[in-house]
């Protein structure tokens, strides 16, 4: 922490310009291939503990052999044929929850096999563990100052230099809030407000450790930025003191551009929505979940517009939406700081193929290095055309449609939720009442020991037919293919299905994703 106080006087005193953006990007973008081979050589032959090490060396690939093929063929297709010679890893193999079995050999690996000896400068983030368990990583200043790059040209995109700032988002160890104060003075940004969620602490020692951590911070950022605001803490059911500074900030005659998880953005508009107040001009910059065309349309109906964004733990950051959007989620991938491409098998499911989104980074600031690594999502990629200022920096490829492939288990049966968004945040609401982030499922064990599915339905819904509601659900989860519908008959004679009132479990940062596991 005394190697970050240090070092963020002269982050903070830093300034970057759209022109310095544009160029450093196009510079970044020119280099990507010799970045990743330097990358390449750094990070795994030269590093005979590299787990990517093992598995090249299984595929047959010598250093020579991956520089001579990425110098005939390009970047993407030698990363594709990688993956199909087996040089990737599935989400659960990078956790260590899975062995990674290749070519006859076997073997573990964890999430701090990948981090560099040496970091630079930064602070310790933690991701949400909404899906999995929380992996711990150093953010350095370096990557941030790279991320704002994009960042800038993302808001020259979509107009939001003019707005007035605030950041809906935890304290540390969530990284949302204070990356997104530092990379707004980057830009030259003057902060408003932070309005923070609270956040569990395994003890009262690691809460007064984050927030000392937290206020070090602020601290600095009060002395060397001309505006750098301290944490309002802020619960839940609190939103409408957001939708009260936004009908402030309009009738001084600014608009506004509040940075939060797509679930605050949707509980945001909701509050405004309900109690009458428009959030004309207003624009949520999301991130850490889907923006699906039900919350768009939710955020959209309150006067509003989103900017979505995409990230991952640990430390990337993966696209931010294009201002001329055919999809409600429509991204440019950051080309410079990452390549992605689409496995080419696809996971074992019934339905449709979907094929896993690999990611391999192209900087050294990254807290990882990944090479051909899947994060637990799929989604479509595309090269397009839009005219935006993201497109005109060479930001050519998108991504829309983004959902985990992660699943539900009971019975010894599987379930692929991704597809389950529409019918939680637009079809139940429709048919049973609420709205937007009032149902989920959640995969939990009874008493008994039994793996259950509960549908969870906020008690503000009102009254509920709940067997209506399960037969509605089972229908639901019947609907497609024939194993699907057995799937959904073994589910229904073991009782796995059932319904609880309560409001919907979410993650430090707010997010409300349409499946929670309880550990």
């Amino acid at each position: 922490m005394f190697t970050l106080l240090g070092a963020l006087p002269e982050f903070l005193r830093g300034r970057i310009t759209v022109g310095q953006a544009e160029e450093q990007i196009g510079r970044m973008l020119e280099l990507r291939e010799k970045t990743f081979i330097d990358l390449a050589r750094a990070r795994i032959y030269e590093n005979p503990a590299s787990p990517y090490l093992r598995l090249l060396k299984i595929a047959g690939c010598a250093f020579s052999d991956l520089k001579a093929e990425v110098d005939r063929r390009g970047l993407e297709p030698t990363l594709e044929r990688l993956a199909g010679e087996g040089v990737y890893l599935t989400s659960d193999e990078f956790k260590g929850k899975k062995e990674v079995a290749r070519g006859g050999a076997s073997f573990r690996v964890s999430p701090g096999d990948f981090a560099p000896a040496e970091s630079a400068p930064g602070f310790t983030s933690q991701s949400s563990g909404t899906r999995n368990q929380p992996i711990s990583s150093v953010l350095s200043l370096d990557l941030l100052a790279v991320w704002a790059l994009a960042k800038c040209i993302c808001f020259t995109a979509h107009d939001l230099f003019s707005r007035s700032h605030a950041v809906y988002d935890a304290i540390l160890p969530t990284s949302g809030g204070v990356r997104d104060l530092l990379t707004n003075v980057r830009l030259g940004i003057e902060t408003d407000r932070w309005f923070a969620r609270k956040i569990p602490a395994s003890s009262r020692l690691a809460a007064a450790y984050h927030y000392l951590n937290t206020y070090q911070i602020v601290v600095m950022g009060k002395l060397y930025a001309r505006r750098f605001p301290a944490p309002e803490f802020i619960g839940i059911e609190e939103v409408g003191r957001i939708v009260h500074w936004v009908s402030e900030k309009r009738r001084e005659g600014k608009n506004c551009c509040i940075r939060t998880v797509a679930s605050n953005a949707t509980r945001i508009a909701r509050a405004a929505w309900e109690t009458g107040v428009s959030l004309e001009g207003t624009k949520f910059f999301t991130g850490g979940e889907p923006v699906t065309q039900s919350k768009r349309e939710l955020i959209e109906r309150a006067g509003a517009g989103v900017v979505p964004s995409y990230g991952a733990a640990p430390g990337m950051s993966i696209g931010y939406g294009c201002a001329n959007a055919v999809y409600a989620d429509d991204l440019h991938v950051h080309r410079h700081l990452l390549a992605v491409l689409p496995h080419p098998r696809p996971v074992n499911r019934d339905g449709p193929p979907v094929h896993p989104l690999l990611f391999t980074t192209l900087h050294p600031t990254a807290p990882r290095f990944f090479l051909n690594v899947e994060n637990g999502d799929y989604g479509s990629l595309e090269q397009r055309k839009c005219g935006c200022a993201l497109e005109r920096v060479g930001f050519k490829l998108h991504l829309h449609h983004i959902r985990s492939y992660e699943k539900l288990t009971s019975e010894g049966m599987n379930y692929f939720y991704g597809d389950l968004y529409e019918f939680l945040e637009k079809t139940l609401p429709s048919e049973f009442g609420g709205g937007t982030g009032d149902y989920q499922l959640v995969e939990e064990e009874d008493g008994d020991g039994q793996t259950r599915i509960t549908l969870l339905v906020h008690p503000a819904v009102g009254e509920l037919d709940e067997e209506q509601a399960l037969r509605r659900l089972r229908t639901r989860l019947a609907d497609g293919s024939s194993a699907q519908r057995f799937q959904a008959e073994i589910w229904r004679n073991a009782g796995t299905l059932r319904v609880r009132r309560q409001p919907p479990y979410a993650s430090p940062a707010g997010k409300i994703l349409p499946l929670h596991i309880s550990r």
